[in-house]
């Protein structure tokens, strides 16, 4: 008795396990097949509204439709005219905008990570905040536009045109700028480090405080330039012209300034400790007590100050 009763209780133990687990793998399939489907809306939702965003970039010259937040990432966008559009925050990531009519354009805050600007006209856009990392900006127009706190880490700006343009706080590290014109451009604190300004323009550039450290700004013009405070250690200068720039309190510790001109220029409280001078030539610059010069520099360079 005791046996059947055991073995009618296992019985009835195992039917409600079974049970149990059949209801549970039922509600598991239903919430899964529930999910794939609200997934599967949700996507097509999506692309909806992406070919929506792009039919409205494309109609944007006929109805200047607003373009604020559109996702528009790895759009063909080549040619458009989208002078100012509002483009605020929108997704460009991957986007083709080459030789793209941008001027005055509202980009505050978009994202624009490798996106193609080549030869687009961006004069007097509005790019701050905007992120730009590893866009190709070669030969584009960026005249009068505001790069303010702009991302351009990794970007290829080489022959850009970038005269008057606010870069206050822009972080260009290892951007290429070959060649690209700055003359007068707002600089201010912006982070240089290991960029490739060679051969660029930065006649009368504001570049107060900016971070140039292992720079190569080789054959750049900074005439009249503004650097005080600026930090330039170990970039590399060398046949670079600084005539009449202000250089107060710059460091150029272990800088290249060989046949670079300092013609003129405000050495006042810099330091060129450990500097390469070799022909570099400083008629008439300024410096004084608080000067650091490298050891033997007046025998090194090709003029007096």
């Amino acid at each position: 008795m005791d046996i059947q009763l055991a073995s009618l209780i296992v019985g009835f133990a195992s039917g409600m396990v079974t049970g149990a687990l059949v209801t549970y793998f039922r509600h598991w399939l239903a919430r899964r097949r529930e999910r794939e489907g609200r997934e599967f809306a949700e996507a097509q939702e999506k692309e909806r509204v992406r070919r929506d965003h792009y039919e409205r970039a494309l109609r944007y010259q006929r109805n200047r439709e607003s373009l604020r937040g559109c996702d528009l990432a790895g759009q063909d966008l080549a040619g458009l005219h989208l002078a100012k559009a509002d483009l605020q925050g929108a997704s460009l990531n991957r986007a083709d905008l080459s030789s793209a009519n941008l001027e005055e354009a509202n980009l505050i805050g978009a994202h624009l990570q490798e996106a193609n600007l080549q030869d687009a006209n961006l004069k007097k856009a509005a790019l701050g905040d905007a992120d730009l990392q590893q866009a190709v900006l070669a030969g584009a127009n960026l005249q009068g536009a505001d790069l303010g706190g702009t991302n351009l880490q990794g970007a290829n700006l080489a022959g850009a045109h970038l005269r008057g343009a606010s870069l206050p706080w822009a972080s260009l590290q290892e951007a290429n700028l070959e060649g690209a014109n700055l003359k007068g451009a707002d600089l201010r604190t912006a982070n240089l480090q290991h960029a490739n300004l060679v051969g660029s323009n930065l006649e009368g550039a504001d570049l107060t405080e900016a971070r140039f450290q292992a720079a190569n700004l080789r054959h750049t013009n900074l005439k009249e330039a503004k650097l005080a405070k600026a930090s330039l250690q170990n970039a590399n200068l060398q046949d670079a012209s600084f005539k009449e720039a202000d250089l107060w309190k710059v460091n150029l510790e272990g800088a290249n300034l060989q046949d670079s001109s300092l013609q003129g220029a405000n050495l006042r409280e810099a330091n060129l400790h450990s500097a390469k001078l070799k022909g570099a030539r400083l008629r008439k610059a300024k410096l004084d007590d608080s000067t650091a010069m490298p050891k033997g520099w007046e025998e090194i360079v090709a003029s007096r100050p």
